[in-house]
């Protein structure tokens, strides 16, 4: 129980609380509250400590708030952990048939065993190079969606190490086999000089073919590129688009032949397989 307030101006020890006056008062006098006396009916502020107890409760709901979040993340990350360490028997079961037809040669369950691997492969090392080797197989039996990971991957250089000469010639057999996306990565390569010869028109050809393919990364890649050529060089590059002997002219050599599936590629290795 709080004492009563004391009146300083009759020190009579009677007194109520009274209300506050307006919003700006009651800031203003923190910690405080008004009282009217009940002898000679003086209003007045006098220090409560009832309004600094009610005050304490939302930092105790705040403390427990945060506790509780704290023991969420660590219950969260602990199930995370335990299912990166094991697999439930679904994902096991749903894995399954894709390796035995990935082992058996089917190209489509190698390219999605690979990039499968590679959604896992951000802390991986072992995963990382799994996803290679799949995604390697793949592309050397004529699948262009992995031809594409794969040149990313080395334009890139992570999960491998980094070389622009391998990732044109991937982008590349991608982009002349029909491949949507090849088209606009290689025609980016060009576009950048990365890997090719630095060549807007080139850039401009693959990006058109990409857009005729309904890709709409090529149409604004395209439409990018088309107001910094000439009259004349647009000219020749919307024709080079319908000419694929043409258009081809002064793309890179593509691999032939590839390193053992068995291992890792490296750009050595790469480089002692192209033709």
């Amino acid at each position: 129980m709080n004492a009563p307030a004391r009146c300083p101006a009759c020190s009579a020890q009677s007194s109520r609380k009274s209300r506050w006056h307006s919003h700006e008062e009651r800031v203003a006098h923190p910690g405080q509250h008004p009282f009217r006396c009940s002898a000679c009916g003086h209003r007045f502020l006098a220090p409560y400590a009832g309004t600094v107890e009610r005050r304490r409760w939302p930092l105790w709901v705040g403390l427990g708030a945060v506790l509780m979040i704290a023991g969420i993340v660590a219950g969260t990350v602990l199930v995370a952990l335990d299912e990166d360490a094991a697999p439930t028997p679904q994902a096991a079961s749903a894995i399954a048939p894709t390796l035995e037809a990935a082992r058996a040669g089917d190209a489509e369950a190698q390219f999605r065993l690979g990039r499968s691997l590679l959604l896992e492969a951000d802390s991986n090392r072992t995963k990382s190079e799994e996803a290679g080797v799949w995604l390697k197989r793949a592309a050397e039996a004529g699948h262009t969606g992995a031809m594409v990971l794969l040149g990313k991957r080395y334009r890139s250089g992570i999960g491998t190490p980094q070389n622009y000469e391998i990732a044109a010639r991937w982008l590349g057999e991608a982009a002349r086999a029909g491949d949507p996306e090849g088209m606009v990565e290689f025609g980016r390569l060009h576009r950048s000089g990365i890997g090719v010869e630095q060549d807007d028109v080139q850039a401009y050809v693959w990006f058109n073919r990409a857009a005729a393919a309904l890709n709409m990364d090529g149409v604004q890649e395209r439409d990018s590129i088309a107001i910094k050529l000439s009259a004349e060089a647009l000219k020749r590059a919307q024709a080079l688009s319908t000419n694929e002997a043409e258009g081809a002219e002064d793309a890179p050599e593509t691999p032939s032949s590839a390193p053992s599936s068995t291992s890792i590629s490296t750009p050595a290795a790469d480089s002692r397989a192209r033709d």
